[in-house]
């Protein structure tokens, strides 16, 4: 049962019980005036927002941009996993949607070019967490609903954190590259490196 119809249906048979039928529709009233708020319908479209761009392609072309970018640096693609959460984060404003959008497809390449997946998953559990920071953040409108403060101030307030917490981690890849303490891409057990081979040309002419 969902747990909409659960908070309905306990009060509404405690009321029944009581011999209180006249105060059935105040909690009707009181539920829908508890939802008919116009800042709270932003989180569904949010939500919805997120799902279409998800489902149309444009995390893959956010993630294509960020490799285009920093891509090409050692241990890119740890780069690439940050700023793609970055990006992402200013589409979906949830720490989940990021987590599942961006560490099905991070996770699995970092893997295939030599990444261990714990690296991986470490890296992209810690970057999701700017999601609820760089605005829209779903929590963000619910506390501005809640305290009664401006939504834009709280917007406004989580650009800077949000940049700061990504950089952040962007140095501490770049360091623990320099110092060779993190597992970044090694060689594979089958020899050679990740990237694949180029046959030799022979000597015809």
């Amino acid at each position: 049962m969902p747990v909409f119809f659960a908070l309905l249906t306990a009060p509404g048979l405690m009321l029944y019980a009581e011999g209180m039928d006249r105060d059935i529709p105040l909690l009707f009233r009181n539920i829908y005036n508890g939802i008919d708020s116009f800042p709270l319908m932003a989180i569904p479209f949010f939500m919805l927002a997120g799902e279409v761009m998800n489902r149309s392609g444009i995390t893959l072309s956010l993630v294509n941009f960020s490799q285009s970018l920093i891509g090409h640096v050692r241990g890119g693609l740890a780069h690439v996993n940050v700023m793609s959460s970055m990006l992402f984060a200013g589409l979906s404003g949830s720490a989940v949607a990021d987590t599942s959008a961006i560490g099905s497809m991070m996770i699995p390449a970092m893997e295939k070019n030599g990444y261990s997946r714990k690296f991986a998953a470490a890296i992209t559990a810690a970057s999701s967490v700017i999601g609820p920071i760089i605005p829209p953040s779903g929590i963000m409108i619910i506390y501005a609903y809640t305290m009664e403060i401006s939504v834009a101030a709280l917007f406004a307030a989580g650009v800077v954190p949000g940049l700061l917490i990504g950089g952040g981690l962007m140095l501490l890849i770049a360091l623990m590259r320099r110092a060779r303490i993190c597992p970044l891409p090694v060689k594979k057990r089958h020899g050679g490196s990740v990237a694949p081979r180029r046959r030799k040309r022979s000597g015809r002419s």
